[in-house]
């Protein structure tokens, strides 16, 4: 988002860590990667200079951005919720939260009294080019872990008879050691039919994302989806999407046009067929509705109520 700002001629500053670069942005270096508590050092890093911004985005996990509008009142901070539920209370009374969608505004209005800002993420649709022509095989691409279902999604090939690409982080996940390497066996057990990657590359990514028939995430009743990049990803490439009905899915998948929604894991495999009929430049098309651009237009309209009409929530 900070590149969109910044080529619509903004003056952005990214707080980041040494080695990050941008074109149209500039970093403000918090400290070297990996530090032991970097958001504090980054934190205490622009601390001294609060005063020459306009507006502080904040889209750390860190209540300190909270503890420094208390010592200074005058700080317009607006916070995205990268998380399910990051806090448990408001850090102060008008904390101007922003959710990633409606369902995830509506979770944490019902579950801790938030009010919250509805603004999707957007990727830059450049880096993901539309390819027409697919290959005969699904594509599961998210964290291998239970909530997850990449267990289903191996019982979905099978049951089907698809071959099915298994790709996704499988080190820093719950029980490393024990879940994915159950996904491997049971995988290795299907007689070649799903090929079990784990952690892949992003140019193998993009690869995958262009030439899968569909994307599929067999995501369990116990996950809630608070929005999901890799489905506007692979409609950005013409593949269509099919997800549970768990979050944010039906917000950003078209049922019957650009992939499908199934009301649970038991309808999955029906809802496949209607996802294969998906054609792939209504995949694309809805894809650009989560355009960066229209990320970056979004977020400047909430910018512009707090600076120039005082408006917080």
């Amino acid at each position: 988002m900070a590149e969109a700002l910044g080529q619509m001629g903004h003056e952005v500053f990214v707080l980041a860590p040494e080695g990050s670069k941008g074109q149209h942005f500039t970093v403000c270096s918090g400290g070297p990667a990996g530090l032991h508590n970097p958001e504090e050092q980054a934190y205490n890093a622009i601390k001294p200079s609060l005063k020459d911004f306009d507006l502080v985005h904040d889209h750390s996990w860190s209540a300190l951005p909270y503890m420094m509008k208390r010592e200074w009142p005058q700080l317009k901070l607006l916070h995205t919720m990268h998380g399910q539920r990051p806090y448990n209370t408001k850090p102060i009374e008008k904390p101007c939260f922003v959710a990633a969608s409606q369902a995830q505004a509506d979770y944490l209005k019902r579950e801790v009294g938030f009010d919250c800002r509805v603004v999707y993420h957007g990727i830059d649709l450049a880096l993901y080019q539309f390819h027409a022509e697919k290959e005969d095989f699904l594509l599961y691409l998210n964290r291998v872990q239970d909530e997850k279902g990449a267990m289903e999604f191996v019982a979905l090939c099978k049951s089907v008879g698809m071959k099915g690409m298994l790709a996704g982080e499988d080190v820093y996940v719950p029980d490393p050691l024990g879940y994915p390497r159950r996904v491997m066996e049971a995988s290795e057990a299907s007689g070649g039919l799903v090929r079990y990657l784990g952690r892949i590359p992003h140019d193998y990514k993009l690869e995958l994302l262009q030439k899968a028939r569909c994307v599929v995430a067999p995501l369990k009743p116990s996950y809630q989806e608070i929005f999901g990049l890799t489905m506007v990803e692979a409609m950005a490439c013409g593949t269509p999407f099919l997800s549970t009905d768990q979050g944010a899915p039906r917000e950003v998948i078209q049922h019957g046009v650009t992939g499908a929604v199934a009301a649970n894991l038991e309808c999955l495999e029906q809802n496949l067929a209607v996802a294969l009929k998906c054609e792939p430049q209504a995949c694309r098309q809805q894809a650009e509705r989560f355009s960066r651009e229209a990320m970056a237009e979004k977020y400047l309209g909430l910018y512009r109520q707090m600076l120039e009409e005082g408006v917080e929530w």
